[in-house]
């Protein structure tokens, strides 16, 4: 049985790492809409799906990102932000965050990435699998690309034409995947949230 934290545990977590509230309500931001997202794929789907579980991963997914941006939110390091999943799932570990919430986060890079996608774009990660292990994990991946922290929500035509062409094996879970899970309707959370599309 996983020792959930509560919201407000999780926002505390949130601000002991950020520099300050500009930044945290961009990120905390971020999480709470790829929550919002994640949770209505899992509505849309017939598998059983662990909401607490994918609920609290979503909400702490980010955590490792506050490490890469500045105090007004600007990315400092953008070659090395996609350690960000694997630092966050550390911190966390480090906080007594049981390692099946842990787990989940370190593979949210992409849609994961395997040993060898990473040896061959190269991504300054190490060189081992991060690829999701459990329908929750594949469901905050999927989510997670609908949105960004500059903040704006991401459109599946232009998120899947840029993913094929850098990015071909990525483009091929992410049209597989939406089959699977859906498309979220981005035009009326973006009214919702007053954030562009891209």
């Amino acid at each position: 049985m996983i020792n959930f934290p509560d919201v407000q545990y999780i926002k505390r977590l949130h601000r002991k790492y950020s520099p300050n509230d500009k930044v945290y309500e961009l990120v905390y931001g971020h999480c709470s809409i790829v929550t919002e997202i994640a949770l209505w794929c899992a509505d849309n789907i017939s598998d059983q799906v662990n909401k607490e579980l994918l609920s609290v991963a979503c909400l702490l997914h980010d955590i490792g990102s506050y490490a890469f941006f500045d105090d007004e939110g600007n990315n400092l390091n953008s070659r090395l932000y996609p350690q960000h999943a694997i630092l966050g799932a550390k911190l966390l570990e480090d906080d007594g965050i049981d390692s099946r919430i842990t787990d989940i986060i370190s593979t949210h890079v992409l849609l994961g990435l395997t040993k060898q996608e990473i040896i061959d774009k190269p991504w300054y990660l190490p060189e081992h699998d991060y690829e999701p292990k459990t329908l929750e994990a594949e469901l905050l991946c999927y989510a997670d690309r609908f949105h960004s922290k500059h903040p704006t929500f991401n459109s599946y035509d232009t998120f899947l034409n840029n993913l094929k062409r850098e990015l071909p094996l990525q483009a091929k879970k992410f049209e597989l995947w939406s089959k699977r899970f859906g498309l979220p309707d981005i035009d009326t959370m973006a009214k919702k949230y007053n954030q562009p599309i891209g």
